[in-house]
């Protein structure tokens, strides 16, 4: 289900609508209003400044940002950043979901990078599971934080610039929940 109207606000965000992956900036003020999309530039990871679109710029449960493939024209969507409470993902998956959720929603374990660094807590591979290519060709990339209360031993165990599958003790022991989430298209 997606937004056709500014006064409509419905939860799943998909890879179709107005987030399809031939969607545009005026395509979203379309779907969602002059008053609820803005242009900006939005710092991305290692510092990286990048033209994008913030549809609910000014609502923190609805907010998300889309960086596009042509940043000129702002067409062709890269990553649509969800920074709200308020979306979800494929199968009800949300900013909290614990990892067991992302395993069941995607039919099998997935691999994913180690804790406290940049890409820390992001997808690797799906392995094959439904979460990898959803209907509408987009990726779900969830990146996942610890649990404060988790066992410093057990955050040790599933840190660093390493790979970790989504099943192991390690991992389970540190109790990870989806910290934040997109949706993203390959740009081949």
């Amino acid at each position: 289900m997606f937004l056709t109207t500014a006064s409509a606000f419905a939860d799943e965000i998909t890879c179709r609508g107005p987030f399809a992956k031939d969607t545009d900036h005026k395509r979203l003020v379309a779907s969602f209003g002059r008053e609820n999309v803005i242009r900006t530039t939005v710092r991305e990871p290692e510092g990286l400044a990048v033209r994008a679109s913030i549809v609910f710029p000014k609502d923190p449960v609805r907010r998300l940002v889309v960086l596009w493939s042509d940043e000129k024209t702002l067409r062709r969507p890269v990553r649509i950043r969800l920074e709200g409470s308020g979306w979800s993902g494929p199968e009800g998956l949300r900013i909290g979901s614990p990892i067991e959720a992302v395993e069941k929603a995607n039919g099998k374990p997935f691999t994913l990078y180690g804790f406290e660094w940049d890409y820390g807590g992001s997808i690797e591979n799906w392995n094959g599971g439904a979460l990898g290519t959803l209907p509408g060709g987009c990726t779900f990339s969830p990146v996942f934080e610890t649990d404060d209360e988790a066992p410093s031993e057990a955050l040790d165990a599933v840190s660093g610039d390493s790979r970790f599958a989504s099943d192991t003790p390690a991992m389970r022991a540190a109790k990870p929940r989806i910290g934040s989430l997109a949706l993203g298209y390959s740009q081949r």
